[in-house]
């Protein structure tokens, strides 16, 4: 894999990792949430074993952005349905008896302080090697007024255009030469937290498979 495919295929993931998790993490909890609220009234039961099937749908959708993350099979745990000719409560309890359903929930919930870290810190990065970078034309449009900048003037020793210019280039130069670390760092976290509960787990257990559940 080139180094640019690699940078490219690692700042997709941590990108729209994060506003996958959003969605995820608002929708899963709202509704666990009602799904226990209203336990009582039996409308939880079916609600969370919702709630579960939601939540194994977007740990599909995970699965799927590891396969495109590093090019190889991501084994799908073993959901198993209920056994034939069950009743439909039985039939509705199947998830709610899945370990793994739970882990899938888990993650979910756990997941999106993770990605917003993985989101955040590369976006940094990035502005700070193209902003760097370019700062000898944009800077010159920015309204100084009488301010100054007291970074560039304590390290440089004054704040003039020209001190402001290397400075920023510093930056940019210094950031450009670590962003892949930074970028496959994130990555690699966000990716590793999702195989563990995910894959990892299920591939210890001999839970995998490519069935798909029982309707």
């Amino acid at each position: 894999m080139t180094f640019i495919r690699r940078l490219a295929l690692d700042f997709a993931y941590t990108s729209v990792g994060l506003p996958l998790a959003l969605v995820s993490f608002s929708l899963l909890v709202a509704l666990f949430a009602a799904s226990v609220g209203t336990a009582a009234v039996f409308v939880g039961i079916p609600l969370l074993a919702l709630t579960l099937l939601l939540a194994r749908g977007f740990a599909d959708i995970e699965r799927v952005r590891l396969e495109q993350l590093t090019d190889t099979a991501s084994p799908r745990p073993r959901y198993a349905g209920a056994p034939e000719g069950s009743g439909w409560f039985r039939r509705v309890l199947a998830p709610i008896r899945q370990g793994q359903s739970w882990l899938d929930l888990l993650y979910a919930i756990v997941n999106l302080p993770i990605a917003i870290i993985t989101f955040v810190l590369p976006i940094v990065w990035w502005a700070m090697t193209l902003g760097g970078l370019t700062y000898w034309y944009w800077g010159r449009f920015i309204p100084r007024g009488d301010g100054r900048d007291i970074v560039v003037e304590t390290i440089m020793g004054a704040d003039t255009a020209l001190n402001r210019t290397v400075f920023n280039t510093i930056v940019g130069v210094a950031a450009l030469l670590t962003l892949y670390p930074v970028q496959r760092g994130s990555a690699a976290l966000q990716a590793s937290f999702a195989e563990t509960l995910l894959v990892r787990l299920a591939v210890i257990q001999g839970r995998t498979g490519i069935e798909r559940p029982e309707s």
